[in-house]
Parts: structure tokens; sequence; C-alpha cells
């Protein structure tokens, strides 16, 4: 395809070559030059705009003149090969892409209705400027030159192969032709370097909320709000998060590239090429059990200064959704959290899931890093059963919304990270040693401590329960798995390995089926007599799935180490 193009360039040059001789004898012709300050394109996105590229143009000294309504042509190729997805706006009976290419092009005097502007043709990865009308160029080298100014040019930048290194460079290939113009075939400076705008994607503060108490972390007062987790991403360069500009930002030619709007230079003709949204980055969360709900924020502070604000749709206007309701009370007016930054709104979840849309509306000059807390509530026992991790999917947006300016497709960028997890509500003791042998005997206690002084939700989410402990041993005459009674909160169990294990030594496992229980042992020996002892020690609390090495050998006779079970570490 390159190759082609290559050629056809040269045939069509030579072409427009011998049309230009043939008008060079009573028309003057111009030397052109291309430049460009390259922006970065954001590797997701489907209408990146790329740099203005302004050509030179100039006669030289002792030459022919160019007069007044000559005329140049100008198609411009992508390379590396990108569609062009400048939009086509305008009436039905007169179309026009938003693509321009205009005279002399100032703050001042670039406009889309102005004589010397012409609307570019998009074909594929071309675009193409027909016939743009000259003034005239007087035959004084660099003193009398004249700008031709392109932009709106957007390419589907997703199409574009990028790695872990350096940005993707991108240039502009320019075929000039035209009456005043000489034929020529120029390649301009970068006008992109093309790399993901998102990056930084994140959780922290994941933990696991036991399903037998309730949770509550979004209080009826802004600053008591405590995260669950929280959920992070960043832009990958400055400004890689755009506002969406208007008609008056984005007027002046080259505004978009130093407000850095989405939009673009700012076209009407019936229609006009207004963004639709700013940059939006869009978190999905799965997996959130029935009976949990989730909070977010309505604003989010950048790192470095830009702001996100939480909007109803993926698609579409601007719309913030209704803040939430203090402590879940429906109905509730006096809530600080209905209004300002430190409010936030509750996400309906469907089938396990629930999507947060946060769009750019301030900006910052270096790359910032946004923080989402989430904050949580669910009822004492509202899950039946423990439950893995909530999801956090995190992606610009919209994604695949071909009428929305801007859009995105899910890159290498999108990025899933684990939130916190549901977890029963047990507690496993390991009692290392316990015997009833050869004189001695084993003291147990389990304490039931689910009540303690700390509640509130400021230090401690502890909540009453009562529960029992299975206890079975391993060793030697070992027994039956005992169940003891039901221990309330606040209070102890105890027996002696005489009464629940007659006869026994080795080690026990207390699996009790509430939070926080602790245990305590005490070993005897002839405690009543003069050389009486006795020693004790705590239980340990264990995690429900350690991890430990088998060595082995295989049949060459090498050694083998495998690991069973998961790396949790004990407590």
């Amino acid at each position: 395809m390159a190759d082609f193009r290559t050629k056809l360039i040269t045939l069509a040059g030579i072409a427009t070559m011998f049309t230009g001789m043939a008008y060079g004898q009573a028309q003057g012709q111009a030397i052109c030059t291309a430049g460009a300050n390259a922006v970065f394109a954001r590797a997701e996105g489907v209408t990146e705009q790329v740099a203005d590229t302004t050509l030179t143009c100039q006669v030289p000294v002792g030459s022919t003149p160019v007069t007044a309504g000559q005329t140049l042509s100008v198609t411009v190729y992508m390379s590396p090969s990108a569609a062009v997805t400048s939009a086509n706006i305008g009436t039905s009976t007169t179309p026009v892409y938003e693509a321009t290419a205009g005279v002399n092009a100032t703050a001042t005097t670039y406009s889309a209705t102005a004589g010397a502007v012409k609307q570019g043709t998009v074909s594929g990865s071309t675009v193409t400027f027909s016939n743009i009308v000259l003034p005239a160029i007087p035959a004084t080298g660099a003193a009398g030159a004249i700008t031709i100014t392109i932009t709106n040019i957007k390419i589907n930048a997703s199409t574009i192969a990028t790695s872990s290194g350096a940005p993707t460079g991108v240039t502009e290939t320019l075929f000039l032709s035209g009456t005043g113009m000489v034929p020529a075939v120029i390649t301009s400076p970068a006008v992109a370097y093309v790399t993901n705008g998102l990056t930084g994607v994140k959780a922290s503060g994941a933990g696991g909320n036991p399903i037998c108490q309730s949770i509550n972390t979004f209080n009826s007062t802004p600053t008591a709000n405590i995260a669950n987790f929280s959920v992070a991403f960043a832009e990958a360069f400055p400004n890689a998060f755009k506002i969406r500009g208007d008609s008056t930002v984005d007027a002046p030619i080259g505004a978009w590239s130093t407000l850095h709007t989405e939009t673009g230079f700012y076209v009407s003709t019936g229609t006009t090429n207004l963004a639709t949204t700013a940059t939006r980055v869009k978190i999905v969360f799965n997996n959130i059990p029935a009976g949990v709900t989730l909070f977010v924020p309505l604003t989010l502070p950048g790192s470095n200064g830009g702001t996100e604000t939480l909007t109803t749709s993926e698609t579409g206007a601007s719309n913030a959704p209704t803040a939430a309701t203090g402590n879940g009370n429906p109905g509730s007016t006096s809530n600080s959290n209905n209004t300002g930054a430190g409010g936030s709104a509750a996400l309906t979840a469907t089938s396990g899931s629930a999507t947060a849309i946060y769009e750019t509306t301030a900006i910052s000059n270096a790359p910032s890093t946004f923080t989402v807390p989430v904050y949580m509530q669910a009822s004492a026992n509202a899950l039946t059963a423990p439950a893995g991790a909530i999801t956090a999917t995190v992606s610009l947006a919209p994604i695949g919304a071909a009428s929305n300016v801007p859009n995105f497709v899910s890159g290498s960028s999108t990025a899933t990270v684990n939130g916190s997890n549901f977890t029963a509500c047990a507690t496993t003791l390991l009692f290392p040693f316990v015997t009833n042998q050869l004189g001695f005997d084993t003291g147990l206690a389990v304490s039931n401590t689910s009540a303690d002084l700390l509640n509130g939700g400021t230090k401690s989410n502890a909540a009453a329960q009562t529960g029992t402990c299975s206890l079975t041993f391993f060793g030697a005459s070992a027994p039956a798995a005992v169940t003891t009674p039901s221990i309330a909160s606040g209070t102890v169990y105890a027996a002696a390995a005489s009464t629940v294990a007659p006869g026994f030594q080795g080690y026990m496992i207390a699996n009790c089926n509430f939070l926080y229980a602790h245990g305590f042992a005490y070993v005897v020996y002839n405690l009543t007599q003069n050389n009486g002892a006795a020693m004790g020690y705590l239980a340990d609390a264990i995690t429900a799935d350690r991890k430990s090495k088998i060595t082995t050998s295989n049949s060459a006779g090498a050694v083998v180490t495998s690991t069973v079970g998961s790396n949790l570490p004990e407590e």
C-alpha cells in the first residue's frame, strides 16, 4: 500500500509539473515548506486531532510573482496510514468536512466563512483541499511569504501500533499542485505522537467485609466518610484529559491546542463540529453482592490540579446525578453531602454491576492522578454467604460511540483491579499442644471479644456476635470433634482436655463462627502437689488458606519443591 501511494504521488507530481510548466511563462509559482508543533494523540482515541500544519509559501527573488486568484490544491496523506475521522457537518444538501485550510490564518482572520478558506474532502487516510484561492505573492522571497494553515484533521489513533517504549510518531505527506504552486511532495515534521492517554489504574485500601455485621462507611458528614476501598487513575501525559470547548474558546486558530479541547477549531455551517463532551472516564464495578450499595464522590480533585465531575451517562450531554442522602435514609434533606465538593452519589447496581462516569471539567498543565474513594452500605447478614472481591474496570469513555466526539476503544490502558471482598464471620484458632496423658491436663479457653468500647464507626466496626466453636483434635487418641455451647459476646468458654478429650495428646483447631475469638491454654502437672507445674500460651489465629512446601524427588532423582495452598500468611 505504501509503495502504491508513493508511485501514485510521483506520477501525479510529474503530471502536475508539466501542467505547471504551461502556466509558468505567464503566471508565477511559489515554493512551500511545511511546519508543525506535534501534539500527543491518545492511542485509545478514534477522533484524535493532530497538530495544525502550516505551509509557508514564497516566490524566489527575481521569479515571476503569483497573481491574486491563482490556486493551490493540497492532498494530505497520514503516515502511518490511519483513517481520517474529521466530522462531516452542515445541512444535508451542503455538508462539508470540518478539516479546514486557510490563507494567512491568524487568531482574528481565520474563519470558516472567509473567502480564502477551504473545507477538505476526506477519503480513507487522506484529505484533499481543492483550489485554495491565493493572494498575490511578490517575488521577494521570505519577505513576501504567505502561510496556509491546515487544521481539524482528526484520525483513528487506535489503529496505529504503539509499544511500551517511545510514542509512535505521525507525519503528513503533502502533495501540492495548482496554478500558483510549484508541484511538490513534501513531508511535515511530526504532527502527533501516539501513546496511551490513561495510566495508573490501581486499587488501594481493599479488605474483607464480614457478612455478619453491617457496613456503613458513608456518613451524613463528608469528613466522616471512610473509603471501603479506593480506585485511582491518571493522565499518561499532560492534558490527556481534555475539556469540551465551545464556539468562543475554539474560534481562534490554534486555541484548541493551547486550551486542550476535544472540539478543535470551531466550524459552523448549519450545524457545528462542537464536541459532544469533554473526556470521560468510565469505572465499571462488577461482582457487587445483592444488598450492597456503593457511593462515589460527585467531584474528584486532581493531584496536580484539574477536576473530574460525575455524570449520568457515557454518551450525550453532561448531566450530574442526584446526590445521595445521608446514612441511607431516604428523603433526608439536611445531609451536607447533597451539594458541594464533598457530595456523593449512590450507584445503581443491575445484576451485580454498576458504573460511574466522570467527565473532565477543569484541566491543569501537569499530569494528574484522580482517586475515587468508594463508600459502602450493607445491612448485617444481607449476604447469605461470603463473596469474592468487587472489581473495577477503568477506561476512557465513551467506547464505540460513533456519533460521539470524543470516541474511544478499549485499549491496552483499560485495566481491572480488585476492591474489597466479603468474608465469613469466622475465626480459626490453633492450640499447638494439648495433652491429657502422663499426669498432665490442659485447660482450654475461648473468649468472644466482639463487644468492646471502640464501637461507633470511628475506631472499630466490630459488632456483637454470638456463636459456637467446633473443636477438632489431631494426634494420639483424638476424639470426634466437639461443638461448644453458644458463646455470647463478652463471655468465655472454658473446658479441660480431661473432659472434652480424655487421654489425648496432640494439637487442636477451634473453628468459631464469629469474629474476634481469642484463645488461651494452660498445661498443668500435679497441680496440687509439691512437684506441681503449670504453663500457659495464647492460641494462634490462623487463616483458612495456608501454604506449605513439599520437597520430593522426580523420576530422574532431582529434588522438586512445590507449594500447596495460597500465599496468605498466618496471622
